[in-house]
This record gives C-alpha cells, sequence and structure tokens, in this order.
C-alpha cells in the first residue's frame, strides 16, 4: 500500500487500486456470518450485493503494521466519484470501536445509488443513515454516512461530497456546535425540532421540508451563532457598540447581529476573543483604591485560576496582562483587533458584586488569604489577592489527610529532625498570633545524610514537595519575591552552597527581618516596600559562619541569632533518623518517606489554616500557653539564646496544636519532645553560659594576635636596646614581654575590631577581665613605649586571652541534651544548668 501521489486524490485512486484487488480476494459474507448483528444485518438488506465482505485474515500495511481484521465484516468506504477509497472492518455484535482504514479521511459509507443528482443527506452514525434511507427508500436521494464519529471527520467528508453534490445535514436544536463546525460549508442544515428518524415515522420527507418548525439553513451563504443552545451562557451578555459579547463553554465571543432577524439567531460576524473567562467582581481596597478586576478561567487540563487583577494594567502595554493571561492556561486570538476585545470586555463588563483586594497573602484579620481563595470566611465579605502578576501557586493537593497522616507522619513521630521540620511547616501561621517577627532555621551536615529528604517531607504539608521547596539558586530580590509570596507561612530553602556567598548574609537578615528593599517608581516616587513574616527551614553541608568565610564575609551574632544552626545527624548512627520504622536501612526508609511525601501532600496544611481560623481568638490563647509553658523550661537563657528559644518554642507548639487537631496522627507531647532535642543541640553548639556576641569578639582578638603575633607586634620590655629599633612593618601595637600585655594603637584598633563595633569590642574585653584600664572613660591605658619621650595611650589587652578557651555547658542534667521524653501535652520537664554572669571569666572562659 505504498503510495506516493501528489495529492489527496491521486492518493486515493493509487490507494484503491491495490486495496479493491486485496477486498476482492474475500469472499462476500453471508447473513449466517453476521452473527444476527442487527445493524450489519439492516445494512445487507439496503446495499447491493456481495457489499459486505467476510475478511478471514489479518492485513498488513507497507510500513509492517498488522491490522488485527480476522473475523470481521468489511464494508468498502467509497468518495463523490464512486472510486474505494477504504474500509471500515465491524466485529459482530462487538462493542469494540470498528477499524477504519481511510489514507483519504473523507470516504463515506454510501447507501442507495451514487447519482450526482441525488440529493445527498449526511450523518455521523451509521444506524441513522440506515434508518432514514429504510425510511426514504427515493431513487432520489443518497445516504453518506461518516466511519468514524467525529465531528471533523463528518466536516471533511461532508466538504468533499459537497463540491459535487447538493448535501444536507440534519440536526436538532440540541447539536450543540455542529452548526457552528460546518458554518462556510457549501452545504445545508436541516433543523428539525426532533430527531430526523422519529419524525420520518409519521412524516415524510417533504413534509418535514414544509413543517414551520423546521429550518434550512444554508451553511455557506450565511454564519450562525448557537444562541439557542442548550447550555446556559457563564456570563449574561454585554451589549457593545453594533454588537454584543457573549459567553460560552467554548469560549468568549464579539457578535454582531443581522437587525432583520428578531430571533437573534443569525448574525453578521462572529469574532473569537478568548477561551471562556469570567468577570467574578469588581475589586478594591479599603480606602476605595487599586482597583481592578476578579477574573476567573480553566486551562486545558481543566484546572481553575483565579486573578485579581489591576485595572491599572490596562492603561499600559497591555501586552503584558494578556501575556500573564495566557501563560496561566487562557487561549487568546492572535488577531490584534479581536484581541483588543478582551480590554474592552474585562473592563466595562457590568458586574455588580464586590470583593476587597488585599496586597499581602496570609492572615487579614480573621481570614487567612490564599492566592486563589480566602480560609475562614464568614461570607460577608469577598476578600481576594491582587497583584500585577497571576501567581501560579504551589499550593497543590493529591490524596487524602488521612493517608498523609495515617502512613507518613505518624510513623516518623519518633524521628526529631523530621518531627521539627513537620513542626515548622505549621509554625509560619503563628507568627502573626504571636506578634512574632520570624526567623530561620538551618540544618547542617554532609552530604546524602537526610537534609534534604526532611525539607520535602515540610513541604508535603503544603503541597508537591518537588515544586513547594525553592532554592538558594537566586538572587536577593528573586528571593525577597519568594518570601513575600509565604507570608504568614513556611518557606523550605534547599542547598545553601547554591547561594552567592557574598550576598548570603545580607539575604538571611532580609528574610529574617521581613522587609525588601525600598524601591521608587517611574515617577521618583517611594514605592512600598514588600514585607513578610516567615519561618524558613535551610540546609547544606556549611555554616553559614564557613560559606560566608569563602567569599572573605565574615558572621555576626545577628546573622546566627536569625537562622538557628542544627545538626542533622541525630547521633543514632542513622544520619537523620533516630530509629527505623518504615525499613529496614535508612537508605530504605529514606527512598520510602520520598515516596510517601510525593503520593499524598497538601491536604495538612489547608486542615490546619481551617483549624485555626475557625477561632482565631481560641487559637491564639491556646498558642501563647503552649509558648509559655515551653519558655518555662528554659528560664535561665540570656537574651540572645532566649530570642532564639522563642522560636523554637513557636515550632513545638505549631506542631502540639496540628497534633490536637488531629492533624499529625502523633502524641501528645512528641512535637515537644523532638523540638527540645533540637534546642538543646544548638545551645549545645552556640553555647549556654553568656552571649554569644561576647564569645565571637574574644576568638576574633585572640585570632588575630595569634594570626599575626611578632609580625605586627613590636617588642617592648625592660631589656629592649634603646639605640636599636626593629623593624615592624604595618605595626599594630606593641607586645610587652615582661607583663604579657598586647598594647593596641588608639589610630588602628578600629581596622583589628572589623567586622565589630570598637566600642562593644571594648566593653566585652573589660567585663571578660582582659583589658588593663587606667582610664575607665576611655577604656585606654597610658604606659611608656620605646623611643617614645612621654607615656602613650593605648588599649591593654591581657595576655590571659590567649589560654582562654570558651565553654559551652551540656543539656539538661542527666542528659546528653539530645533526648527527651514526651510527657503529655504539659511541656516536658528539664533542668539547666545556671548560666554565668557577664564579667565572670569563668562563665567565659
Amino acid at each position: 500500500m505504498t503510495t506516493t501521489p501528489t495529492d489527496s486524490h491521486e492518493k486515493a485512486r493509487a490507494f484503491s487500486t491495490g486495496f479493491t484487488e486485496l477486498l476482492n480476494s474475500f469472499d462476500a459474507a453471508t447473513r449466517q456470518g453476521l452473527a444476527d448483528d442487527p445493524t450489519l444485518t439492516k445494512l445487507i438488506a439496503l446495499l447491493p450485493p456481495d457489499s459486505l465482505l467476510s475478511i478471514t485474515d489479518n492485513l498488513t500495511t507497507d510500513d509492517a503494521q498488522i491490522v488485527p481484521t480476522a473475523g470481521t465484516i468489511a464494508l468498502r468506504l467509497t468518495d463523490k466519484q464512486g472510486d474505494i477509497v477504504g474500509a471500515v472492518f465491524y466485529t459482530p455484535n462487538s462493542k469494540a470501536k470498528p477499524i477504519v482504514i481511510d489514507p483519504t479521511g473523507y470516504g463515506a459509507i454510501v447507501i442507495g445509488e451514487p447519482n450526482k443528482a441525488n440529493e445527498v443527506i449526511a450523518f455521523n452514525d451509521l444506524d441513522d443513515g440506515i434508518d432514514v434511507y429504510s425510511c426514504l427508500m427515493s431513487s432520489d436521494k443518497t445516504v453518506i454516512v461518516s466511519p468514524q464519529k467525529t465531528k471533523q471527520c463528518l466536516k471533511k467528508m461532508v466538504q468533499h461530497w459537497s463540491s459535487g453534490s447538493q448535501v444536507t445535514v440534519p440536526m436538532t436544536l440540541d447539536d450543540k456546535g455542529l452548526i457552528n463546525l460546518l458554518a462556510g460549508v457549501k452545504a445545508k442544515a436541516l433543523v428539525t425540532v426532533a430527531h430526523i428518524v422519529t419524525m420520518l415515522q409519521h412524516d415524510s420527507y417533504e413534509a418535514i421540508l414544509a413543517d414551520s418548525d423546521t429550518q434550512l439553513i444554508n451553511l455557506q451563504d450565511t454564519a450562525y451563532y448557537p444562541e439557542w443552545r442548550d447550555d446556559p451562557q457563564l456570563n449574561e451578555p454585554m451589549i457593545y457598540s453594533d454588537g454584543r459579547f457573549e459567553l460560552y463553554h467554548d469560549g468568549l465571543f464579539f457578535v454582531k447581529y443581522n437587525d432583520d432577524d428578531p430571533a437573534n439567531i443569525t448574525f453578521k460576524s462572529k469574532a473569537f476573543v478568548c477561551s471562556p473567562i469570567e468577570v467574578i467582581a469588581k475589586t478594591r481596597d479599603t480606602s476605595s483604591g487599586t482597583w481592578g478586576r476578579l477574573l476567573q478561567w480553566r486551562d486545558d487540563d481543566n484546572i481553575l485560576h483565579q486573578w485579581s487583577m489591576p485595572l491599572s494594567l490596562l492603561q499600559g502595554d497591555a501586552r503584558e496582562y494578556r501575556r500573564e493571561l495566557a501563560s496561566q492556561g487562557l487561549s487568546i486570538t492572535t488577531n490584534p483587533k479581536q484581541r483588543s476585545y478582551l480590554d474592552t470586555y474585562i473592563q466595562n463588563y457590568p458586574i455588580h458584586k464586590r470583593a476587597l483586594c488585599v496586597d499581602k497573602l496570609g492572615w487579614h484579620d480573621k481570614q487567612y488569604i490564599l492566592p486563589d481563595r480566602a480560609i475562614g470566611s464568614d461570607g460577608k465579605q469577598l476578600i481576594v489577592y491582587q497583584s500585577a502578576n497571576s501567581i501560579n501557586s504551589t499550593l497543590a493537593q493529591q490524596g487524602e489527610l488521612a493517608q498523609w497522616r495515617d502512613e507518613l507522619c505518624k510513623p516518623l513521630a519518633e524521628q526529631s529532625r523530621f518531627v521539627f521540620s513537620i513542626a515548622c511547616a505549621f509554625a509560619g501561621q503563628l507568627l502573626e498570633l504571636l506578634e512574632y517577627d520570624g526567623g530561620g532555621f538551618h540544618l547542617l551536615g554532609s552530604s546524602s545524610m537526610g537534609k534534604s529528604l526532611s525539607l520535602k517531607v515540610a513541604a508535603s504539608v503544603w503541597g508537591n514537595p518537588d515544586r513547594y521547596v525553592k532554592t538558594w539558586r537566586s538572587t536577593d530580590n528573586a528571593l525577597e519575591g519568594t518570601a513575600s509570596e509565604h507570608n504568614d507561612s513556611f518557606l523550605p530553602l534547599d542547598e545553601i552552597s547554591e547561594c552567592d556567598p557574598k550576598i548570603v548574609g545580607k539575604t538571611v537578615y532580609m528574610l529574617a527581618n521581613g522587609q525588601g528593599k525600598g524601591r521608587s517608581t517611574t515617577t521618583g516616587h517611594n514605592r512600598i516596600a514588600k514585607t513578610w513574616r516567615i519561618i524558613f527551614l535551610s540546609n547544606g553541608e556549611e555554616s553559614l559562619q564557613n560559606f560566608m568565610a569563602q567569599a572573605g564575609q565574615k558572621t555576626n551574632a545577628g546573622i546566627e541569632v536569625r537562622v538557628a544552626h542544627i545538626d542533622a545527624d541525630a547521633g543514632k548512627g542513622l544520619k537523620t533518623f533516630d530509629s527505623l520504622v518504615l525499613e529496614k536501612t535508612s537508605e530504605a526508609q529514606a527512598d520510602r518517606i520520598k515516596e510517601l511525601s510525593h503520593a499524598y501532600y497538601g491536604s495538612a496544611g489547608i486542615a490546619w489554616l481551617e483549624h485555626i481560623t475557625s477561632d482565631k481568638a481560641a487559637a491564639t490563647a491556646n498558642a501563647g500557653q503552649l509558648v509559655s509553658d515551653f519558655m518555662s523550661q528554659y528560664s535561665d537563657l540570656t537574651a540572645q539564646a532566649h530570642r532564639v528559644a522563642k522560636r523554637f518554642a513557636i515550632v513545638a507548639t505549631a506542631g502540639e496544636m496540628a497534633t490536637q487537631a488531629n492533624i499529625t496522627g502523633w502524641q501528645a507531647g512528641q512535637a515537644t519532645a523532638a523540638v527540645m532535642t533540637c534546642l538543646d543541640n544548638w545551645l549545645d553548639n552556640y553555647g549556654r553560659d553568656g552571649e554569644h556576641e561576647q564569645r565571637q569578639i574574644i576568638e576574633h582578638i585572640k585570632a588575630f594576635i595569634e594570626q599575626h603575633g611578632s609580625s605586627r607586634f613590636q617588642p617592648c620590655h625592660i631589656h629592649t636596646y634603646q639605640d636599636f629599633e626593629p623593624k615592624t612593618n604595618n605595626r599594630a601595637g606593641y607586645h610587652n614581654y615582661d607583663t604579657g600585655e598586647y598594647y593596641f594603637s588608639t589610630s588602628t584598633f578600629d581596622e583589628v575590631c572589623s567586622p565589630f563595633n570598637k566600642s562593644k569590642v571594648l566593653q566585652v574585653l573589660d567585663e571578660a577581665g582582659f583589658l588593663n584600664v587606667t582610664e575607665s572613660d576611655r577604656k585606654t591605658c597610658k604606659v611608656p613605649l620605646p623611643f617614645k619621650k612621654n607615656r602613650q595611650r593605648v588599649y591593654a589587652v591581657k595576655g590571659e586571652i590567649l589560654s582562654c578557651e570558651t565553654t559551652k555547658s551540656t543539656g539538661t542534667a542527666g542528659t546528653t541534651g539530645t533526648t527527651h521524653t514526651q510527657q503529655g501535652l504539659g511541656t516536658v520537664p528539664s533542668i539547666k544548668t545556671p548560666l554565668g554572669q557577664l564579667g565572670q571569666n569563668s562563665s567565659i572562659c
């Protein structure tokens, strides 16, 4: 069946030459061979002898594809010239679709004499064609039937046959869209109030044509718009200029009707604007500004999208808003004139419903605003998020809450790092309730430890882990937008090593402080900076301090307070795991957890929002009490440690409240125990006995002296030769070998202190007892220096600083500081070692 014709008709003839010979090699079908199939039995009585063939073998195409035709009944397909162009193979009494071989696409099953003078009546269903011809039994009528029940196949067949004969296509008012499909084809539509087969049982064909309820429409001369269709309009029509906008399931159209048609059926023109889009409400903010329109549409996957679009976008380059709609699945015409109709429709559609628009996701009074809805609405006022860009929300749901809870979350109840991560996912919503600014955590560990897995498990609370987990690999501007989209929620950030070490410090401050950069508009006015409150969870193989050091950046206490480092290794020899509960090895358990987190996700987050918005006041009171109970176990912490511990307390509280709401499947107290384990790990690394910045400053001055030694400190003692001054390049000060003191020049000490403030450094050194002071108001000491006539003012640092070793207390009394046992909702008892007081050497060294 190989063919190389240049057009479809030549292809049909070349194909039929070989195929006719092949078909004729089979015997004609008998009534017995039809196995009493009702359609084929009717057909054999109407067609000429030998029209049906009994096929005994499978057929093979030229490309070696086997067509399973053995045991079928073949019916030839004919074109308008009467040439055989293909065949349909039916299996008697089978519900399977018939096999169609028709390379032309316009072959038809012909019932009756194929005379060019005959009226050709076209059908899309073989039974309809048989029944109509049985009623007519007229020599001047030929019935053709499309071999495939698709509208496009029917249209191609009608176009082909109508070029040589008068073709009529019977239809009813219920045949949605068919009359539009055939508009412009040289054929007629016979529109009847009932099906043509039903009507022919009572009336003749001529009587049906003469009936006042019958319409015979010339499809070529007049276009038609299905105003009379049964499917309801999505919005009411909108009159505009000399036409009107009409919205149906298949699109938004601008239609101009014939003035002489009071029924509004025929029209002059119909312009496709876009796929269906609804204008739901007019939006504005509390000050009656930033007006917009709430739009709603579905993409080709039937996914619902909603966007509150500012009207200001219509006054600039309209392509921007259309690009945004198109990126979210709205099909928009490419015709420039018709495309401009969308601007008019969105702006002028007469919708009376109002909605309050907000420019920030998260809490708005008692409601929680998501990109596409509001949770906790009382129904009195519709509140929507409005922005210049339609957010492609990463919130998604697969599976039921019970599946996520019982198969994934509950089995992880004893895994401290995973329970902590999951609790973090619920903590962001409590920040506003507890009036806390938020901050972050950083899981630190070697490669393949399970850090990314813990992030993905936490992300499964809100959506598909692969989409919800973000990456550090972006600019600080991009992360600013990401943080804003996660306001009052949870942001997981994977692998900090992908971030530029030069900007990571500023980015951490930005994320924790909750405010973006100030910017100006094109008119020079200040644009309102983005703000947010989030709990973010990061991971990496290196600490922030080491990572920033690669780019010559130094960390200070502020960064390490804003991002608390936690060892990803649970210390049980199983990497991130405390025990094996799902599989026999840590690797297999990790694979199982990953599989479950991708099978069930998103339901827990929505259930959490519904729980805390059902009674926000009660949730606030409950959260406050749980945080207070947690912090009572850490009453001896200094200011910086207390600030971080409160963030841990909020995470524990979120885990306990989610457990109370039957979301996690954990027992009461398990979330608190896991969080306390992680907090103790942080305190063990951070230090319990003083301000972290104190230790950093002392280590910084100590490191400077050890690093530079005699290279930058000139010897200064009683045996110094008065007539010889050793050369010291880039001198920072003097070293008194008799007292062991290091004398820093007041003019160079700023350089030594950087990045710390000089006043803070002097205060810490003095209170720690490492500074020799004779002028207390200046923290200086006047000492004799070689080759100097008068005593010189210096900062005298005692040599004891070099033997100082900063100490860090262990965990709770009787424990290693890494394990807790839950004891109900009352917080777990823990006896802390008292922290040393500022100014006592024993508390620092």
